[in-house]
């Protein structure tokens, strides 16, 4: 039966690779024209009308394009269509617009560093050499301190967009479940009904998927990866996202309008695939190897483990014991970490091919100069990556074979 599924699934996503490739791909080049001028023309006005107010904010504009959740489901109830309809196209534009002002913000923020403020003393020279976005250079100041932890900085850095992706699937999935009380009984009835469910489901599992991750995440940045490519698709999670959902606004537009149901419906129909590629995306295993055999194990050690928790969506941790301590120390100072899975007592000092299958590893993750402990196959295979410690995240290379005359 385990067979049959694994068949039957792979066909399903075939089928939408080849969807992403032929129709999508060719889409995403309009969409991009579209939406690239469209940002330029806001950004414009907004520079022309002045700096913003200071609670004109992303988050403030997500939240208040989500409260029109609440008038749309009344007027829909009460038998209004073309209102509805408006209210949900203003809500997709203003899922644009949160992103403008965001940028806006960022630039905002930069531009207030002055020349004069970037003058730099021996000690902030220093602060600054030996900090990034997850760690801290502590400077006495005689008086207490309080220093955020690396998962809450973390959080809230990524809340800005985690709330942005919840926010669009609180006003579209309450909509939908009303739409489905209002489906017409005509031959094409089945075909709303179970576009609609698809959608509904795969929304409120991707939700799910987001919220665990959020809550789950490490404290450190996934590293910047180059040169490798985790997903075999011609589309990038991103521009999937992008495409789906202006399928789902504006189909959802169409849909509420009478005489413009069936455009609706084919512009949810192209949604759905889309709509499944993102949960797969997001549920598909990635399984990552550190060697955790250590001989001083610090902040520096757990933040190279978060690292490589990033990379993928589980982490396994190999101890061999050849540091000296007693191995028992070593595994259990893994246990205790939240961003390790698993750990492999007595683990192999070279990593195999034939270790990596056993244990269902997908790749072996290195800091810089250490990818001794990785068979050549695995490097070749490209199955290594080495994280550096600017955050550079890139695969391993091949020893260069011997010249000979």
């Amino acid at each position: 039966m385990e067979g049959i599924l694994v068949h039957i699934f792979g066909i399903i996503d075939a089928s939408v690779e080849l969807y992403l490739s032929s129709v999508i791909a060719p889409f995403l080049v309009f969409h991009e024209k579209f939406y690239t001028e469209l940002n330029r023309f806001l950004r414009k006005t907004i520079d022309d009308k002045g700096p913003l107010p200071a609670w004109c904010t992303a988050n403030f504009i997500t939240y208040f394009r989500t409260v029109f959740v609440f008038p749309s489901l009344f007027l829909m109830s009460m038998g209004w269509r073309f209102l509805p309809a408006l209210i949900v196209l203003l809500v997709d534009f203003g899922d644009f617009l949160d992103g403008v002002v965001a940028r806006y913000w960022v630039e905002m923020k930069s531009a207030k560093t002055t020349p004069k403020e970037e003058e730099e003393t021996e000690d902030t020279a220093i602060e600054k050499k030996t900090s990034n976005e997850d760690g801290y250079h502590v400077v006495s100041t005689g008086s207490p301190q309080v220093i955020t932890s690396w998962v809450i900085s973390r959080r809230q850095q990524a809340y800005g967009g985690f709330i942005d992706a919840i926010c669009d699937k609180a006003f579209l999935i309450p909509c939908w479940i009303l739409l489905l009380s209002m489906i017409p009984g005509t031959r094409m009835s089945i075909v709303q009904y179970v576009v609609l469910f698809s959608l509904i489901t795969a929304e409120i599992a991707s939700g799910c998927v987001r919220f665990r991750a959020y809550f789950t995440n490490g404290g450190a940045a996934t590293p910047v990866v180059e040169d490798i490519d985790f997903s075999s698709s011609a589309i990038k999670a991103d521009h999937v996202g992008k495409a789906k959902q202006t399928f789902e606004m504006v189909g959802t537009t169409l849909f509420l309008v009478p005489f413009m149901r069936l455009p609706g419906l084919l512009f949810l129909i192209a949604a759905t695939p889309l709509a499944y590629e993102s949960v797969r995306r997001k549920i598909k295993k990635r399984v990552m190897y550190v060697d955790g055999t250590v001989e001083k194990f610090d902040h520096s050690v757990v933040k190279f483990w978060m690292q490589s928790k990033s990379l993928g969506s589980k982490l396994i941790v190999g101890i061999s014991g050849e540091s000296g301590k007693p191995a028992s120390d070593l595994v259990l100072n893994a246990c205790s970490c939240s961003s390790v899975d698993a750990v492999v007592a007595e683990a192999p000092d070279v990593i195999t091919n034939t270790f990596m299958s056993k244990h269902g590893i997908d790749y072996v993750v290195c800091p810089a100069g250490k990818q001794g402990i990785v068979h050549d196959d695995i490097v070749e295979s490209s199955q290594c990556i080495i994280i550096e410690d600017d955050g550079v995240a890139h695969p391993a290379k091949a020893k260069s074979p011997l010249k000979t005359e």
